[in-house]
C-alpha cells in the first residue's frame, strides 16, 4: 500500500487558546498531528504515545469497541503552507480521536478512571458536550442557508460547557463565581506548590481577586490576606492544564 501524504494543512482551534495542527491526507482522511491531538485531549505528548501503543487502557475496556485498533500513521507533509513540508510526522485520524473522547468520557461518568486519568476524563466530557452542540448548531444554521464559523461556534460551546465542572464537583468557596486555591487543589488533587507554579506561569491570563476580611471570615478562613479567582478564568485554565 502506498504511503499516505498530507496534502492540506490548517490550524484547528476548537478550545480557546489550544491551537492544533490539522491535515487532510491524499485519501481524504482528516487527521491531527500527534502533538495537536495530545493538546486537544489535555495530555502530555509522551502520555498519548504510551496510551496509543497500549490501546485501549484497561479502565476503558467496557466503554469502547474492543475490535477497534490504533495504528499511528506516519505521513509525509507536502502541503505548501506547512512549515514542516517535506518531513514525516505522526498523526491520528478522527476515528481514534472520537473513540478516545467517547471512551474516557464514559469511563469518567462511571467513575472507573484512575486518579491520574481523571483530568483526561473531565476534558473529554467537556469536549463531547461542546462538539455535539457545535454539530447541532452548525447543521441547523446551514439548513437555514447560513454559513456559520464552525471553529468559533465550537470555542463558544466549549466555554459554555466548561461550566459543567460544577457538576463534576467543583465548588467556589468565596461566592458563586469566586474560587480559592483550596477549591482548585482539591478538585485537581494536586499540591498547592504545583498550583502556585501554574498560576505564576499564567499570571497574565488569571488575575487574582483580593478578598476582603469579611469574605474570608464568611467561609471560616483565618488568614489576614487571601486571593480568589473568577470561575471563568479558572475553568478556561483548568481545562488547558495537562
Amino acid at each position: 500500500m502506498s504511503e499516505r501524504k498530507a496534502i492540506y494543512y490548517g490550524q484547528v482551534e476548537l478550545i480557546p487558546g489550544i491551537v492544533c495542527d490539522g491535515y487532510i491526507l491524499d485519501d481524504d482522511t482528516a487527521v491531527m498531528s500527534e502533538r495537536g491531538t495530545a493538546d486537544l485531549l489535555g495530555m502530555k505528548h509522551a502520555s498519548l504515545q504510551s496510551v496509543a501503543v497500549n490501546w485501549p487502557p484497561k479502565t476503558l475496556n467496557s466503554f469502547i469497541d474492543n475490535d477497534f485498533s490504533v495504528a499511528v500513521k506516519s505521513v509525509e507533509v507536502i502541503a505548501d503552507n506547512n512549515p514542516h513540508k517535506g518531513r514525516r510526522i505522526n498523526v491520528y485520524d478522527t476515528s481514534f480521536i472520537e473513540s478516545f473522547i467517547r471512551g474516557y468520557a464514559l469511563a469518567f461518568a462511571n467513575e472507573t478512571l484512575r486518579p491520574n486519568q481523571k483530568h483526561i476524563g473531565k476534558r473529554c466530557s467537556i469536549l463531547a458536550c461542546a462538539l455535539i452542540k457545535t454539530v447541532l448548531d452548525t447543521a441547523i444554521k446551514q439548513a437555514c442557508g447560513l454559513s456559520p464559523n464552525i471553529q468559533q461556534t465550537a470555542q463558544k460551546n466549549y466555554i459554555d460547557a466548561v461550566k459543567l465542572i460544577k457538576e463534576f464537583g467543583f465548588t467556589c468557596t468565596a461566592g458563586d463565581d469566586i474560587a480559592i486555591k483550596k477549591d482548585i487543589t482539591q478538585f485537581l488533587n494536586v499540591p498547592e506548590s504545583t498550583l502556585n507554579s501554574f498560576l505564576r506561569k499564567h499570571k497574565s491570563d488569571i488575575q487574582p481577586i483580593r478578598l476582603n476580611s469579611t469574605t474570608i471570615r464568611s467561609f471560616g478562613g483565618k488568614a489576614s490576606r487571601m486571593n480568589g479567582y473568577h470561575l471563568d478564568d479558572v475553568t478556561k485554565r483548568l481545562c488547558h492544564w495537562h
